[in-house]
């Protein structure tokens, strides 16, 4: 308590990492406190025998541009290995069948009309429907809608089953009559607005760019999916030796000293001069300036006695559990060719597997050679129990679930089971509205910076983007 610290940063995520990176580079002191014992939240990779395990994020969406210039800044170049350019098939698992997504479909946009005509993914007033979407106006208005709501406008009721939920919904984890499609997928709202019709968008995009072709969405961060194209780069990336390599970099590039894991913070107090930082153990620290990058639930019993009004809007930000299960096997144990990023399945079947990436293809060096990845996804909306299960069980459910369709033979090598208990922020429909409001009521506390999954921004490029910002909102603070 002899010193006042200029910031102090609460949690040791991407988002605070990139804050406290960001604070370093203009010279401004911080201190960064992490209640777990390492840093890099939800991004956790270990090696085990020659395989590289994801426990959380397995690659970084090319097409977002902070994360490239982070992974640039870290001259970490040379160790970027992109996905799979080659084998990029997504499956869809329905009615008890597992099927190829026709070449060609863009998230949830067809985009070559052949492959899609000839698929049997979809029916055909189903295809018919979808091809409505070039004709049908497009919405008047402003307001936020729903994803499920957006789809079953803009393609239909069949393109919501298999396509809504399991793609566009499953990236967050998530309900599609709840998410938000302006917070979850706002080029989706853009190309609505700007060419009436997604179809229509679609294909101006590749008159404008006739090299750059679209291709299958594909399993991704935690278990979700991403749009790619065609092009010199690839859709996804990763390092060498996984996703720990980013935040090793990250940390390499930070004061030691500023660094303090494993400490838990049970209160903070505001007074003229600034905040008081009291954690588990009676340790407490004075700091002007105060980034709280933590997730909402976590938010809300520090900032109660604070402002009841923000917290209340915090409360409504949903986040829902979900576990990640690595299994190994010999090549020979499994009979599927594994020609593709992985597969999803749509709901309402009796399989407790959302998502399932063939990780040995998708990001090449995850696996010895001779040797598959496969990396399941449970829980999220879907199954909000899901971290009631043990964890041979989890594994269990994963293996029984893909044995038949993947002719899984055999016990496998390994399997490690990843748990992340209210981990997924849910951007709810009118989830940007409430951040206005959360903006303007955390002004009324000054000094005091929010920034986290879940507020701004998802996934880690566009976190690693909002953390800078608030780390900038706080330096002009301090003057």
């Amino acid at each position: 308590m002899s010193e006042t610290l200029p910031v102090a940063i609460v949690g040791g995520g991407i988002s605070g990492l990139g804050a406290a990176h960001a604070l370093h580079k203009a010279g401004v002191p911080f201190r960064l406190y992490e209640a777990a014992p390492r840093l890099g939240g939800v991004i956790q990779t270990d090696l085990h025998e020659g395989f590289v395990l994801e426990g959380g994020p397995d690659t970084i969406l090319a097409q977002k541009p902070e994360g490239l210039a982070l992974a640039r800044e870290l001259d970490l170049t040379d160790r970027m290995v992109g996905t799979n350019m080659e084998q990029r098939t997504l499956y869809i698992l329905t009615g008890g069948r597992l099927k190829p997504m026709p070449e060609g479909l863009a998230l949830a946009i067809p985009t070559k009309m052949w492959p899609f005509v000839r698929s049997d993914v979809f029916s055909w007033p189903g295809k018919i429907r979808m091809g409505l979407d070039a004709v049908i106006p497009p919405r008047r208005g402003e307001g936020d809608e729903s994803i499920a709501s957006f789809m079953r406008r803009r393609l239909g009721g069949e393109a919501l089953r298999l396509l809504g939920e399991p793609l566009l919904a499953g990236i967050h984890a998530g309900d599609p009559e709840q998410l938000s499609i302006t917070a979850t997928f706002p080029r989706f709202v853009e190309m609505e607005r700007n060419h009436g019709s997604l179809l229509r968008a679609m294909l101006a995009a590749k008159r404008a760019a006739p090299a750059a072709g679209a291709s299958h969405g594909a399993p991704g961060a935690q278990g979700g999916q991403g749009g790619n194209g065609r092009g010199p780069m690839a859709p996804f990336f990763s390092f060498k030796a996984g996703l720990g390599e980013l935040v090793d970099a990250l940390v390499a590039r930070l004061p030691a000293d500023a660094l303090r894991t494993g400490r838990a913070l049970e209160s903070i107090a505001r007074d003229e001069s600034g905040w008081t930082l009291a954690f588990a153990g009676g340790e407490s620290v004075r700091a002007r300036a105060l980034v709280l990058a933590i997730p909402a639930p976590k938010l809300v019993p520090l900032l109660q006695p604070h402002a009841r009004d923000l917290v209340q809007l915090l409360e409504t930000i949903p986040f829902v559990s979900s576990a990640t299960v690595l299994i190994g096997y010999r090549r020979e144990q499994v009979a599927h060719p594994l020609d593709g990023y992985g597969l999803v399945t749509v709901a309402g079947q009796r399989i407790s597997t959302m998502a399932l990436s063939f990780l040995s293809t998708k990001r090449p060096g995850s696996a010895p050679e001779g040797h598959v990845l496969l990396r399941g996804f449970l829980g999220g909306a879907r199954d909000p129990d899901v971290l009631r299960m043990a964890d041979h069980s989890l594994v269990a459910a994963v293996i029984g679930d893909m044995r038949s369709h993947l002719g899984l033979s055999g016990a496998p090598l390994f399997s490690r089971v990843y748990r992340w208990p209210q981990t997924t922020p849910q951007m709810t429909v009118g989830h940007f509205g409430r951040m206005e409001q959360i903006d303007r009521l955390t002004g009324t506390l000054p000094g005091l910076f929010l920034t986290g999954a879940g507020l701004r921004a998802t996934g880690i490029p566009d976190c690693y983007g909002d953390a800078v910002k608030t780390a900038e909102a706080a330096r002009a603070w301090l003057g």
